[in-house]
């Protein structure tokens, strides 16, 4: 495991192990810029991009300010439904544009792509409003995970069927702060069951012993449920 610090409020062994460091993260972004910038070229009209709430608004801010084409903001947001753990696989918007995007040019910033689930249901929103042109950016893809079809045209680094945290990604809505990313530690969960998509389930909290007998101090204070937040 890399050599990284952790805040006050958590300790270092809640992250397995360091995938991406700060600088790792800022560089990457930097390439995909380009990339972007490259693909794109000269446009009519600024492109639109639409971040996806609330994972990938770390990742967009930083990429959006290594672009050199012009460009406007948009949000949106997305939730999965089901009972306890598990995901129905159906989605809702909870977010919607303010902007027409009938013509335009149109660039999706995701934190993470797994199932594809989201994205796919968010793709197909989008094309009914006749945009121009829709492509998709992501810092995370689970190739092993993603259902057929989906992917992205704009790609940070494809990474194993690993629980991740930090840059925007979070457990329960912890560790969105944290300045890279790594894989969360398997005791902050009590199970880690996988269902017939492949997704992690995370149950309830459970701690490790230390040598003196007690338990470590944790950042989760509550038990928590729910799968992680991708797309």
């Amino acid at each position: 495991m890399g050599d990284f610090e952790v805040p006050k409020f958590m300790v270092k062994e809640e992250i397995e192990t360091l995938l991406y460091s700060p600088e790792d993260i800022k560089k990457r972004c930097k390439e995909l810029g380009a990339e972007i910038d490259a693909a794109y070229g000269k446009l009519d009209k600024p492109l639109i991009i639409i971040c996806t709430l609330k994972g990938a608004a770390v990742f967009f801010a930083d990429l959006v300010r290594e672009l050199h084409i012009d460009h406007v903001w948009e949000f949106m947001s997305f939730s999965s439904y089901g009972t306890g753990t598990t995901s129905s696989g159906a989605v809702q918007m909870v977010l919607d544009l303010k902007m027409d995007i009938g013509g335009r040019d149109v660039l999706v910033v995701e934190d993470i792509l797994d199932t594809g689930n989201t994205l796919k249901y968010m793709i197909k929103q989008l094309y009914a409003r006749e945009p121009k042109s829709v492509k998709t950016v992501v810092l995370l893809h689970k190739t092993e995970m993603t259902i057929p079809g989906i992917s992205a045209e704009f790609i940070g680094w494809q990474i194993p069927n690993k629980f991740v945290v930090g840059y925007g990604l979070d457990f329960a809505q912890k560790y969105r702060g944290l300045p890279f990313i790594g894989v969360l530690a398997p005791w902050v969960y009590k199970k880690q069951d996988k269902v017939a998509d492949g997704s992690i389930l995370n149950g309830d909290v459970t701690l490790p012993q230390s040598n003196s007998g007690g338990t470590l101090p944790f950042l989760l204070e509550e038990k928590a449920r729910g799968e992680h937040g991708g797309v």
